[in-house]
């Protein structure tokens, strides 16, 4: 079985052991400052190649979907007014891998069930626990992205995004996000309207970097992907996890990104 440490570069990236504590804080003060965690290097270079040899291997198994669809990974809500964020529609084109798909010797699988890096997201997060995401597809997963795929403005049905950036494309491919774009008190529909109408005020980019996790509030932080061009298609595996046990996405997410629902016993 692969040792989940053996693919971390815990020297630069203490997630356990000595200057865990100061890596905690080192992500808190990030998060905080921009938003965004980005540890550059985290996975080890032989370990990056073995995941994307894996990612590359599963990805005729993955299902790809083009969809115009809310910010809210929703159908326009006919309720709320013409040109409201709610009836907006953008444009998302990847292939997704579903977790179910990745066997008990993946190196990515091995990772994301991994305790400690679990423990590390809940800790600069700030919160008292953390769950993996009760999604059997979405719990984690890898998307693809070639020539002409991007993913719109959006917002996740998760609290956080884990994310391991695992191979860039020749160009694109780049997160922008708008850190803390809406809360559970304020949907601060008008500050959506206006990134959704091409106001970069506060928004932060974050170029791909292979190897690197990121971490950021992706339910209350509007983001996108940046359309994918040249032959090498992007890749980057999504661990998801979320303060409260049970989570799991809409039916209707997993039909759109999976092209299937879980299968019942």
């Amino acid at each position: 079985m692969t040792d989940p440490a053996a693919l971390l570069d815990l020297d630069r990236h203490p997630v356990v052991g000595p200057g865990r504590d100061a890596l905690v804080e080192t992500c808190r003060t990030m998060l905080t400052a921009d938003g965004i965690v980005v540890l550059p290097g985290f996975v080890r270079p032989g370990a990056l190649a073995a995941m994307v040899s894996e990612a590359d291997a599963l990805t005729s198994a993955g299902h790809h979907s083009e969809v115009d669809g809310t910010p809210y990974l929703g159908l326009p809500d006919e309720s709320f007014p013409t040109g409201h964020p709610r009836r907006r529609l953008v444009r998302s084109s990847l292939t997704a891998v579903a977790y179910d798909r990745f066997g008990a010797g993946s190196a990515l699988r091995t990772l994301y069930e991994w305790e400690p890096l679990a423990a590390l997201v809940r800790d600069v997060v700030g919160l008292p626990a953390i769950h993996r995401y009760a999604d059997p597809l979405g719990a984690l997963n890898v998307a693809a992205m070639a020539d002409g795929d991007e993913l719109g403005w959006h917002f996740d049905q998760t609290d956080f995004v884990t994310s391991i950036a695992l191979r860039s494309p020749e160009r694109g491919g780049d997160l922008e996000a708008a850190p803390r774009g809406r809360s559970s008190e304020d949907e601060r529909y008008d500050a959506v309207g206006a990134v959704l109408d091409g106001d970069r005020a506060g928004v932060t980019h974050v170029t791909f970097d292979p190897g690197a996790l990121m971490v950021f509030a992706g339910r209350h932080s509007l983001h996108r992907v940046t359309p994918v061009a040249g032959p090498t298609p992007r890749l980057v595996a999504l661990l998801a996890y979320d303060a409260r046990p049970g989570t799991d996405s809409s039916e209707l997410l997993k039909l759109v990104r999976y092209g299937r629902l879980p299968e019942t016993v």
